[in-house]
């Protein structure tokens, strides 16, 4: 029997067939960017983390009050504390870790492969000296950013750099916006301008109305 099916169906049939039977080829390789070293009271991606579980890009990483987690990435390690959310995602030879809230530290002994960014801008290793800092984002305005080991380089969205050196901390609030000057009421009066241009066409009006007024014994002018 011959199939009713029209060629052009039957060709987008096949299509969505070898899109369906690519995707665990195409999820197959993709590299996962760290693994979970240690977890409690955490989730990846929705669900309870554990221990080896892969954390690929974009994996959403959370920590409950009172929960923790640790992530190698590569020769790096990631640090989510209490009440905390991040994710993991590839920047050129880097891997850059996005901190959403909470507090997250970080270690690596090559800072050219990992970066920290935040609400208020983007932390690295100012040079090619291992590094060991904390940082802490309370809300899209304000961080605070600690170095414990190693110089870090804090660089806002205006391309603005910061140094933090061992030991140091440094609390970030972005700068509000600057109130407006609250413009002077305007006090009520009369527009003196605005009565004279409307009462001397009147005034006017009135003096021809009684020049040109037709005069009689009954009916007197207005000069009268």
């Amino acid at each position: 029997m011959r199939s009713i099916v029209p060629v052009g169906a039957r060709f987008s049939i096949a299509l969505l067939t070898l899109a369906v039977l690519s995707l665990p080829a195409l999820a197959a390789t993709e590299k996962p960017l760290g693994v979970v070293l240690t977890a409690d009271h955490a989730r990846l991606d929705n669900a309870s983390a554990t221990i080896g579980a892969d954390v690929f890009s974009g994996d959403a990483l959370v920590t409950d009050r009172g929960g923790s987690m640790r992530i190698t990435v590569g020769p790096s390690q990631v640090y989510l504390l209490s009440a905390s959310s991040a994710t993991l995602a590839p920047d050129a030879s880097r891997v850059q870790t996005k901190v959403n809230i909470g507090t997250v530290g970080f270690s690596t002994s090559s800072p050219a492969q990992l970066e920290i960014q935040t609400p208020l801008g983007t932390i690295r290793g100012a040079d090619n000296r291992p590094i060991f800092g904390q940082v802490s984002v309370v809300s899209a305005s304000q961080m605070r950013v600690s170095s414990y080991e190693g110089t870090l380089a804090v660089t806002d969205a205006t391309g603005a750099e910061k140094l933090i050196a061992a030991g140091e901390t440094w609390d970030a609030t972005l700068a509000a916006e600057p109130a407006q000057t609250p413009q002077p009421a305007v006090k009520p009066g009369i527009n003196w301008k605005h009565v004279l241009s409307i009462a001397i066409p009147l005034i006017a009006a009135g003096v021809l109305s009684c020049a040109l007024w037709p005069e009689s014994a009954s009916n007197m002018g207005c000069w009268n």
